[in-house]
């Protein structure tokens, strides 16, 4: 005859918050002059505005994106962007212009979550791109880009 022995083994799941994100700023270049040689304007994640080629930065309007993400407390949160060129057009028109170079000020091991109210921001730069002979064809450019959100 054999000793037997049972006893109740607990099982344990935790199903966390999803990641949500809602848009707090649009990443918006502000208002510009491309002269005939046409150029290219970056943002940071952080808000700074620099320039190369002809291009005369005409305001002080610009921001980089910000994104206010909620999910679960301490949770680690990392951000897919575009690696492809994405496209602006003009609002009265066909003629387009480029965003590419997407970055984020999200750290190699991505964002912690606040504890206090399970949120953090992120912020989001871009290059955009002007071709030469574009200067007749002023108006206001839009477009979109997809940011993911997801956990570490």
């Amino acid at each position: 005859m054999e000793a037997q022995s049972s006893t109740i083994g607990k099982i344990e799941a935790e199903i966390a918050l999803p990641v949500t994100a809602s848009e707090a700023n649009i990443l918006n270049f502000g208002k510009i002059s491309a002269e005939t040689q046409g150029g290219s304007v970056q943002i940071s994640p952080t808000g700074e505005r620099t320039t190369s080629g002809s291009i005369i930065l005409m305001d002080q309007t610009y921001s980089a994106g910000k994104f206010v993400i909620t999910g679960m407390p301490n949770g680690l949160v990392s951000v897919k962007l575009p690696q492809t060129v994405q496209t602006l057009t003009l609002s009265n028109g066909n003629t387009t212009i480029t965003v590419d170079e997407f970055v984020s000020d999200v750290p190699l091991g991505g964002v912690v979550i606040r504890q206090i109210d399970g949120r953090a921001e992120i912020g989001i730069g871009a290059t955009l791109h002007i071709p030469s002979g574009l200067s007749n064809l002023a108006g206001t450019y839009t477009g979109t880009y997809e940011a993911v959100f997801m956990y570490n």
